[in-house]
């Protein structure tokens, strides 16, 4: 068959249906055009964005931030890839705020299940950003970097990752305390017998920290022992009575509870 003849059908299909592969054409080019403003008619009432511009695929805001409790959570400046074509596979969303030193970065990707996974994610913040929501007497730098993260439901369901806790001090109206550098290695299934378990170890510092942390469905514990020149320091024992039982080279710390 000679290559003329084996084109005849498709510039007769072609010359049949124009009209249609030119409204299709134009139907792409305006939906890859539509603004990022669109996007606020479908962010729940918690989460603001000032200052976009872009569009909803590729697009960025000046400013953003959530409310929780009651409180803004400063998310700074938020930049988006998302492509279209990996919806409901895949990691379609790439998205990166930023703010100051403080800042996040993640492919995300939600699949057919409701299961919402986070890829590559990367953060650091100021543990300072958490204090208006939570009473925390804990300064010093939060960072981390995980290779996935599952969510569903609002409830984190795996995990693998790695937290570090940089130049904590301990900063309540007891005393202005440096503790140390620690950093906390996050593996397992939420569903699980052992469920979600972070590993906590002591880089450097006067409090030395050792034990582990786990999260499952629905519960919580947490087991750690205290011990260094902080950990035997009487201000700072009393300070963390609460949650502390005294041991003979600092003390310990166990909690439990249900989600």
């Amino acid at each position: 068959m000679l290559l003329s003849e084996w084109r005849v059908p498709e510039v007769n299909w072609l010359i049949r249906h124009h009209r249609l592969l030119a409204a299709a054409v134009l139907s792409v080019l305006m939906l890859s055009q539509i603004p990022a403003r669109v996007l606020t008619a479908f962010l729940p009432a918690t989460l603001t964005l000032s200052g976009l511009s872009g569009t909803v695929w590729s697009g960025r805001a000046i400013r953003a931030w959530i409310m929780i409790d009651g409180q803004p959570l400063i998310l700074g400046r938020v930049q988006w890839q998302l492509q279209p074509w990996r919806l409901g596979w895949g990691s379609p969303l790439t998205l990166t705020s930023e703010w100051g030193d403080q800042i996040f970065t993640s492919r995300m990707g939600m699949e057919l299940s409701g299961l919402t996974v986070l890829r590559d994610v990367s953060f650091n913040f100021d543990t300072s950003a958490l204090r208006a929501m939570f009473p925390l007497y804990l300064g010093g730098t939060l960072s981390g970097s995980f290779d996935r993260i599952e969510v569903k439901q609002a409830a984190v369901r795996r995990a693998r990752g790695t937290v570090y806790l940089q130049n904590a001090v301990w900063t309540a109206n007891s005393g202005y305390i440096p503790l140390g550098d620690y950093r906390v290695d996050v593996v397992g299934d939420a569903g699980s017998a052992l469920g979600i378990v972070g590993e906590v170890a002591t880089e450097s510092g006067a409090l030395v920290l050792n034990g582990d942390l786990s999260l499952s469905i629905d519960a919580y514990a947490a087991k750690l022992s205290a011990t260094g020149p902080v950990a035997r320091d009487d201000g700072f024992r009393r300070a963390v009575s609460i949650l502390a039982t005294p041991t003979a080279e600092g003390f310990e710390i166990v909690l439990q509870g249900q989600l």
